[in-house]
């Protein structure tokens, strides 16, 4: 069994934030940025939480000020709260004249789009917008996670929370239920839906012969994310853009159908548990089920069962294409009337050190930012698996598409296909034109 050796690294990437330059790299005429954001504890200078904002500490307050001298601006933390708050802040700030911030941290959104509050940035952000990005956050295409259609809205503005989403297994019950290793079956090339399913149903199990299963193959925790997982394991789209570059959801297409009937079979074959059963109640993964689906980081809430687990990407369907979802949704988002975005941008990314030049040494950056994730990994293969998997990255569905179709953690049009076992087509036929009349006012297509 190959074990990960713990890293531990004690290099002060960002010791003294980001030099200030002797003449502005771009100089705003002391005029001042105000940036909302709901994280005030998402800051460069170390772990989430360890430092505020809007109660910057000596050390924080030097990096804001040095920024501030970069670009001869002041900068002020307005707002501090909720991003639906903001949205409503800049709505009603809109109406009244007024400008309540000139930056916020907000990924796309119906109410963004449709009321027009936020405006589009592909005039400041091209093709090569990414290249100074470290290679985690370095998206090929801008409009990967930003964009309605080839409309940009939004930037990736802070560097901390990819959508990446895994399959965490538990490799001791895997093994004494004498199931083969997913790391091996992966590395033969046969890890996909049969295979998948195939191991579920190994995994579930009445263990006191009452009748009544007690073990499950995976649990359900957040039926939307397990929804999306499954369509890009498939390559599923779920719209499509016609010739007059209308966008239209296309949700009967095969690839959609066949991935929302592969999970209700799961659920109707009883190794896809629901979540909320007594057994299943916890927080935390219980020694009861085999798999789940969770985002990187939570992998050592896992742990305190006394089981060893590891990482896995998720199962290919019969059409899927090697693609993963590598990104967030890019919540930097610009309001309507500021003037001049880029130099917002530039301001904002130096705050942040999201790029390059802010960015000085990108290896120690790449290394200071994976060290808060790998600390909890039992095994080799989940370090390689998590920070250099062999995927094409993308971010499907859409930040629109997701909106519309999976309004909460539990959308209840999918729900009733997946889990109260309704017709995939009928269901999907009936909700498609009120999904597209939600997109059309959206798009005011």
């Amino acid at each position: 069994m190959k074990k990960l050796v713990p890293i531990l690294l004690f290099v002060l990437v960002f010791a003294l934030g980001v030099q200030a330059a002797d003449t502005p790299i771009m100089d705003l005429g002391g005029r001042t940025i105000r940036i909302q954001t709901q994280w005030a504890g998402d800051t460069p200078l170390g772990p989430r939480g360890e430092y505020n904002w809007y109660s910057p500490d000596e050390r924080l307050q030097a990096h804001i000020e040095n920024v501030e001298k970069m670009f001869n601006c002041k900068i002020e933390f307005v707002m501090e709260g909720h991003r639906a708050d903001a949205l409503e802040a800049l709505r009603l700030g809109i109406l009244a004249g007024d400008q309540p911030f000139d930056f916020f941290q907000h990924s796309i959104t119906p109410e963004l789009i449709a009321d027009g509050l936020i405006q589009p940035l592909n005039d400041y952000i091209g093709p090569d917008f990414y290249d100074g990005y470290p290679a985690l956050f370095s998206r090929p295409d801008p409009r990967i996670g930003a964009s309605v259609g080839d409309v940009i809205y939004t930037f990736e503005s802070s560097n901390t929370s990819p959508g990446t989403k895994y399959i965490l297994w538990n490799k001791s019950m895997v093994e004494r239920a004498g199931v083969e290793s997913l790391y091996d079956i992966y590395e033969r090339g046969d890890w996909n839906w049969d295979t998948f399913e195939q191991v579920l149903h190994d995994l579930t199990r009445d263990t006191d012969g009452d009748g009544i299963t007690d073990v499950w193959g995976i649990r359900s925790v957040n039926l939307r994310d397990e929804i999306i997982v499954m369509l890009v394991s498939n390559s599923a789209r779920v719209t499509k853009t016609t010739a007059d570059g209308k966008i239209v959801f296309d949700l009967l297409n095969s690839h959609v159908v066949e991935t929302v009937e592969f999970m209700q079979r799961l659920y109707r074959d009883g190794v896809w548990a629901r979540r909320g059963q007594t057994e299943l109640g916890q927080a935390a993964m219980t020694i009861a089920t085999g798999t789940d689906v969770t985002s990187r980081g939570y992998q050592d809430h896992m742990a305190i069962i006394g089981d060893e687990f590891g990482l896995m990407l998720p199962p290919q369907g019969p059409n899927g294409k090697n693609e993963f979802n590598m990104y967030g949704a890019a919540s930097g988002a610009i309001p309507a009337y500021v003037e001049d975005p880029k130099a917002v941008i530039e301001v904002v990314s130096a705050l942040w050190l999201i790029k390059e030049p802010y960015i000085e040494d990108m290896a120690a950056w790449e290394q200071a930012y994976w060290d808060r994730y790998i600390w909890g990994l039992q095994d080799e293969e989940s370090y390689w698996l998590l920070t250099a998997p062999d995927v094409v990255p993308v971010f499907l569905p859409t930040p629109i598409e997701r909106e519309i179709l999976f309004p909460s953690s539990n959308p209840e049009v999918f729900a009733k296909i997946i889990i109260n076992g309704e017709s995939a087509t009928s269901v999907l036929a009936a909700e498609q034109p009120v999904f597209q009349a939600q997109l059309d006012e959206i798009l005011k297509q």
